[in-house]
């Protein structure tokens, strides 16, 4: 039985790795070992008092962990504190605290993902996915929800919109894990309406209408169909009708339980005149569409209602591309020679000096596209020509700047 000690408490991590008190050794991801004493690790722990006294293992297997997180963890056990958590070995740290059981090193991994993690230094898009990322594996693979709870006060307090932010995390749908579906769904909360502008692109653009794939229904069967029909009654409506029709002969069990739903809200909605009132469940985390759009604007150009009229935006004009960051656009091949720019400086090459970055269609039979790089080609889009481009009438552009070069996709091909 073990004693009455109160935990956390310090027993000093002069004792770690001891010949003479470590009982029970810990295999390392490299092939080391730790020694460690059963006693101080079953009074942290109720897991590992299991394993060690009423299993009576003296060896643990910690392989699925950097060896820092491990060294960090036996000395959080052996001194009642977490000072050698940093942001790099997190992830594992928090980890094996939910997985042995202790619950004050849970507390002190929460709190350090809200004052250290969530602290972002420049608001870049690559802290701010590296943090959601670990919200996401945490209430997806751990069922700890406070971390979602947390990132999504974050952004509010930061004034980063929603929509801006899941545009770039949910650029490649079909790609997505079902984790981070499930994230996009808890990052939208009361907004769902930013998700299904997504996935309705998404089965437009990229599917182009032919099939309901697996990600598309992953996302139906999980997200609040009811809570968006309330919100959203016409976006519904347009979500059902487009549903229906790609869902039309299909023997999958699933996609008629999506399907049967579908109809069914919209009979009810029909019904009672979609005059019930949604209750907000926000938990004080929304931020408005007009500051998620006002910020989205910034990089973004995008077509709306019908390809027919041709550009919307852009219009011969150029937009400022940031590191690591996109600029998207939806076009149509029906105005010939109105270019797509980008103003762009590439911190690798040494260089603060901004240039510049133009596509225009050449031909629309052809679908050909030619492009202008200020400094390196001729001012002439009539001259070098983009490879590869697909025949699609209707195309989304993503062009992203890294530190040493611009990328170019459309509809999901490398050009």
């Amino acid at each position: 039985m073990l004693p009455k000690v109160c935990v956390p408490t310090n027993f000093g991590r002069e004792l770690i790795n001891s010949t003479v008190h470590g009982n029970v050794v810990l295999n390392l991801k490299d092939g080391t070992i730790l020694r460690v004493n059963s006693v101080i690790m079953s009074l942290n722990s109720p897991v590992i008092n299991n394993i060690t006294t009423n299993l009576c293992q003296s060896s643990l297997e910690m392989d699925d962990f950097k060896n820092e997180a491990v060294e960090c963890f036996v000395d959080a056990m052996y001194t009642g504190e977490a000072e050698k958590l940093v942001k790099d070995i997190f992830e594992d740290v928090n980890k094996m605290a939910h997985v042995f059981d202790v619950s004050w090193l849970s507390k002190i991994c929460l709190k350090f993902y809200k004052t250290d993690v969530l602290n972002f230094e420049n608001n870049s898009y690559n802290e701010i996915v590296s943090a959601c990322e670990i919200a996401s594996k945490a209430h997806y693979n751990l069922k700890q929800t406070k971390f979602v709870g947390l990132f999504v006060r974050n952004m509010a307090s930061r004034n980063i919109g929603k929509r801006a932010f899941l545009r770039k995390y949910m650029v490649n749908f079909g790609e997505l894990s079902k984790r981070q579906i499930m994230m996009s769904i808890q990052i939208s909360r009361n907004d769902l309406n930013i998700v299904f502008d997504f996935l309705i692109n998404y089965l437009s653009l990229v599917l182009k209408y032919t099939e309901l794939d697996e990600n598309s229904l992953y996302l139906l069967q999980h997200v609040d169909i009811k809570q968006f029909q309330l919100k959203y009654p016409d976006q519904f409506i347009e979500v059902a009708d487009l549903i229906t029709e790609l869902s039309e002969g299909s023997e999958s069990e699933e996609v008629k339980e999506v399907l049967e739903k579908l109809v069914d809200l919209r009979r009810e909605g029909v019904a009672s005149g979609s005059d019930d009132v949604l209750e907000d469940r926000s938990e004080d985390l929304e931020d408005s569409d007009d500051e998620d759009l006002e910020e989205e604007c910034k990089n973004v150009a995008i077509q709306t209602d019908e390809v027919k009229r041709g550009w919307i935006q852009p219009d011969n004009k150029w937009y400022s591309l940031l590191p690591d960051e996109s600029v998207q656009y939806i076009t149509t091949d029906n105005k010939v020679h109105e270019s797509i720019g980008v103003e762009y400086t590439l911190s690798g090459e040494g260089s603060t000096d901004v240039k510049q970055f133009g596509i225009a269609c050449n031909n629309v039979n052809t679908s050909q596209w030619g492009y202008y790089i200020d400094g390196c080609t001729v001012s002439n889009y009539n001259k070098q020509y983009l490879n590869n481009v697909p025949s699609d009438k209707v195309k989304h552009w993503v062009i992203t700047k890294t530190s040493t070069h611009l990328k170019v996709v459309c509809n999901n091909v490398t050009v």
